[in-house]
């Protein structure tokens, strides 16, 4: 195990390396002990880069603290530009999937239709995977309903044999049904040739990869031509082509898509725990497909530096090129500058990358963001159980925090005096467990001592009835109220974990951890303890107000002997005042009060 003096001499020798390093553009590479790359990440200035581990604290990105703790060596590679940089950072994530950046894998879910083209006689099959086969692969398709009436579409309109199973040869057979039908080529019994069979193939990847304008018309000229030469049977199954096509892509349209436009739309959609990136790919302004792909998110702020990086793996892949236009979210901190010239020096194409910020683009960015938010409640839903997982990480906790119970002291000066509690059971609200408390051994106002009291009145009813103690009590309150809470469970045999939550700073004190702890605003932990906090304060406030009204709106006459509040009620209804009870005459008192004339008589006597 290493020693603290391990730990203070590993952290000296990487300050000191990063003092060494370039700076120049490039890329660093960050290894645990066993070698084994933890963290990849590009700079325009590496020195600048690296050494910032090191000075910053890195308040809004908690996943770093945990990262150097594995950190033992740092590699770099200098390049002479930043654009170079992102291209081998891509690279370099994408060869060794390092744990701490985002890894882009596809979502094997979906299914994709997978073209045989290295086959004598190509086949259109639907897939659940991926595989280096020398086959044209198109998806995923999240749709699965309407990718198979695609792939029936496809089979129609290029008269493709349906078999599954072996790859298709000839045999000398009689034709299918099928083929009768003008819906198969008949290639099982040679009905066509394979040059004539690879034609129709040719038109089934133009048409899977979005491309129908040029093959619509490229079908009306040769029907033309067939026309023109009397081949009216060629020219019927031309059209019917034709139609077919219009249909599919009536199938495929989005009132939002560019007519005639190839893009790609990137979304981004995110929760505490996981992230994901959304892909729509439109060619010809049909929606083809789309890719998802969720995340863990070590940090609880996506880290910018990797954005870039994203684009570039997603087309890494040799199954993807990029279209002549990308589009990408505003607030995702992508930067154009940089991505446009490492795309095109990858794929030594001309690619436009925009990031709208109105119009038709733009919704088309919020529908893959909204794409990414559906998909990631669907994948990743938030649990509960896992925000009390991450509050006992955050206060070191010596136990899962499944039962929190929470006190708040309302007060109106030393006027009205209570307190509430309220119970939390794996991260949901247990209403059945809420109590309500008058405060009874203290004067004035005093809330430590307050806070004392039902403390101390609450372990002590649990501990009468044999009843375990809560896993963790919450303060509503500084290091005041905590230090009260404590004095008041110090008594008690094996008393529960406590902390408190400070307000308006949002700062976790708790005797469990060596000093306080602030957690980012979007941090699980600190938004459990926020919903505790916010609905103990609720139901303390709903007491006080209760208790406050009821005093307010009681009646002198209630102080009376034999008066209650229905007897007043009464009396105030018939007179209008207090002042007009006194005015009336006793026999007036008793008949509206119900009551005897010898009682009304001491009524009188009192007012």
């Amino acid at each position: 195990m290493a020693t603290s003096s391990d730990k203070d001499a590993r952290w000296e020798r990487l300050v000191e390396l990063a003092k060494t390093l370039p700076e120049n553009p490039g890329v660093y590479i960050m290894k645990n002990g066993a070698g084994t790359p933890i963290y990849i990440g590009k700079a325009v200035n590496l020195r600048s880069r690296v050494r910032s581990y090191f000075s910053d604290r890195h308040e809004d990105r908690a996943q770093i603290p945990i990262m150097l703790q594995q950190l033992d060596s740092i590699e770099w590679i200098a390049t002479n530009t930043e654009s170079e940089a992102l291209i081998l950072e891509a690279n370099l994530i994408r060869k060794h999937i390092p744990r701490y950046n985002i890894d882009l894998r596809d979502d094997k879910h979906y299914p994709y239709l997978k073209v045989t083209i290295n086959e004598p006689f190509p086949r259109l099959l639907i897939v659940r995977r991926v595989a280096e086969d020398g086959a044209r692969y198109f998806g995923p398709y999240t749709d699965v309903s309407a990718m198979r009436r695609l792939a029936e579409f496809a089979r129609r309109i290029f008269r493709l044999c349906d078999r599954e199973g072996a790859p298709l040869t000839p045999t000398n057979k009689r034709p299918c049904l099928n083929y009768a039908m003008h819906r198969c080529s008949g290639v099982c019994a040679g009905m066509i040739s394979p040059a004539a069979y690879r034609d129709q193939i040719g038109y089934l990847l133009q048409f899977l990869s979005g491309k129908r304008n040029g093959l619509l018309a490229e079908l009306a000229e040769r029907m033309s031509r067939a026309v023109a030469d009397l081949r009216f049977e060629d020219a019927a199954l031309l059209r019917d082509q034709i139609a077919l096509i219009r249909d599919a892509s009536r199938l495929q349209k989005v009132d939002l898509a560019l007519p005639g436009v190839d893009c790609d739309v990137f979304g981004f959609a995110a929760t505490e725990r996981h992230g994901c990136l959304a892909v729509l790919l439109f060619r010809e302004g049909l929606l083809m497909s789309s890719h998802q792909f969720v995340f863990k998110r070590e940090l609880w702020n996506l880290p910018v530096e990797n954005h870039d990086s994203l684009v570039l793996q997603f087309y890494l892949d040799g199954s993807r090129r990029p279209p002549a236009e990308i589009l990408l979210p505003d607030e995702a901190g992508f930067e154009e500058a940089l991505l446009q010239p490492g795309l095109e020096k990858v794929f030594n194409e001309r690619i436009q990358i925009t990031i709208p910020r109105k119009g038709t683009k733009l919704q088309l960015v919020a529908m893959a963001a909204k794409n990414a938010k559906f998909h990631l409640l669907q994948k990743a839903p938030p649990t509960s159980e896992e925000d009390c997982l991450d509050l006992q990480k955050a206060l070191s906790l010596p136990k899962l925090p499944e039962t929190i119970e929470a006190f708040d002291i309302s007060n109106l000066g030393e006027s009205f005096c209570v307190a509430a509690m309220v119970q939390f059971k794996s991260g949901v609200p247990n209403k059945s467990g809420y109590r309500r408390y008058k405060i009874k051994s203290v004067e004035g106002q005093n809330d430590f001592a307050m806070m004392m009291e039902v403390v101390s009145r609450r372990l002590t009813r649990l501990q009468n009835e044999n009843t375990p103690f809560p896993d963790l009590i919450l303060i509503d309150g500084g290091k005041g109220q905590l230090h009260a809470a404590m004095e008041a469970i110090a008594s008690f045999e094996n008393p529960p974990p406590i902390a408190s939550l400070a307000k308006k700073e949002e700062i976790l004190y708790s005797p469990c951890m060596e000093e306080e702890v602030r957690l980012p605003p979007t941090h699980p932990a600190r938004r459990l303890v926020e919903r505790v906090r916010d609905e103990v304060h609720r139901f303390a406030i709903t007491y006080h107000r209760k208790k406050r009204d009821k005093q307010f709106s009681r009646s002198g006459l209630e102080d009376l002997p034999g008066i209650g509040p229905k007897k007043a009620k009464l009396l105030l209804k018939a007179f209008g005042s207090v002042k007009r009870v006194k005015e009336a005459g006793v026999e007036e008192i008793a008949r509206v009060a119900g009551v005897t004339v010898e009682a009304a008589g001491q009524i009188m006597e009192k007012l």
